[in-house]
């Protein structure tokens, strides 16, 4: 799964970002340019699903590099080759799992969810119990959620109804591997890797099951909400995926502010500023960049990067000399399919 899903970044990238990129896709990192990758490169659903170190990554892609799948056209940086290419037609991604949209959620559901299971499957035999989170604001989440839904009886069965109709759509498999991380009265939660040892599998194929369940669940009780009210109930309320300075930006623009008196007044560099508004119209769907971008310029510089093939900015601003390299990367970050 592992040698696949570095195969797919590597193709997806096509040889214009390396092996650190991939580590920042696949570990998450919510830096701007790693968030703009993910969306420019469409590899925004692999965001923050598989933990791993750097040195996994090259030894996979050495192993990639072995298999002649791949090669090397600078240091750490790859391009696939046709027998990659073919060897991707048997990949199959998850369905369900889409880290970039779950990003801010998934973690906090899971945690407050095994928690509240943890909590109900002992408290209803009255038995003592150290909380499988010591996190004080989730702890706190649970004992008000639990103080709103007092007769415990009826809500332990509720919450078992709701979890019976959720884990009876994906596969049996995968609903075994969301189970058995649950701590409960009886037993102890497993770890990805007991999981993984237990059942014989890749232990990145096993965290995946387990984030396709998770996500699928999400989704689920967002469009079922009548359905699913108690799960639903434990949601968090969905946040843009800004970095805290471009949020701080975002502020000062949506009260009238230029992008020079945003410099000054947050004593920050032009350079830096536009970094900010370049995220902020890659994730916030109602931000304008007319005052930043002719629309004229923006469908020259898509139709460019269409024809080049590319997201290199030095490509595209080769073949545009009149444009800035900010005005590119403000097209490329609402570089829709509809606009070529």
């Amino acid at each position: 799964m592992l040698q696949h899903i570095v195969l797919f970044c590597i193709d997806r990238f096509r040889g214009e970002r390396s092996i650190a990129a991939i580590d920042h896709l696949l570990n998450g990192k919510k830096t701007a340019q790693t968030l703009q990758d993910s969306k420019w490169y469409n590899v925004s659903r692999l965001f923050g699903t598989v933990p791993i170190d750097r040195s996994r990554l090259l030894h996979v892609a050495r192993q990639l590099e072995a298999n002649g799948w791949i090669y090397e056209v600078d240091e750490h940086i790859y391009r696939i080759t046709s027998s990659g290419k073919e060897e991707l037609r048997y990949f199959v991604f998850p369905p369900h799992v889409d880290g970039w949209k779950y990003m801010n959620e998934s973690s906090l559901f899971w945690k407050r969810f095994s928690l509240l299971i943890q909590t109900v499957t002992n408290v209803i035999y009255r038995t003592p119990f150290e909380p499988v989170h010591r996190d004080e604001r989730i702890q706190s989440f649970v004992k008000r959620w639990l103080f709103q839904h007092k007769h415990m009886q009826a809500l332990v069965r509720s919450l078992y109804e709701e979890m019976y109709g959720l884990l009876s759509r994906v596969e049996e498999k995968e609903a075994n591997i969301f189970v058995w991380r649950l701590t409960t009265r009886d037993r102890i939660g497993w770890t990805n890797e007991q999981i993984a040892y237990a059942i014989k599998e890749e232990d990145v194929a096993v965290w995946l099951s387990f984030q396709n369940v998770l996500h699928f669940i999400l989704g689920t009780i967002e469009k079922e909400k009548e359905t699913f009210p108690l799960l639903y109930s434990l949601r968090e309320q969905k946040q843009i995926p800004l970095t805290t300075s471009a949020k701080k930006t975002w502020d000062l623009l949506k009260k009238g502010y230029g992008l020079e008196q945003i410099a000054q007044l947050r004593r920050l560099k032009k350079g830096t500023i536009e970094d900010h508004i370049v995220e902020i119209a890659t994730y916030v769907p109602s931000f304008v960049t007319t005052p930043f971008l002719e629309e004229n310029k923006r469908k020259r510089i898509i139709q460019q990067a269409y024809q080049l093939q590319t997201n290199k900015l030095r490509a595209i601003k080769e073949a545009l000399p009149d444009v800035s390299y900010f005005e590119i990367r403000l097209a490329l970050a609402r570089w829709e399919k509809e606009d070529v």
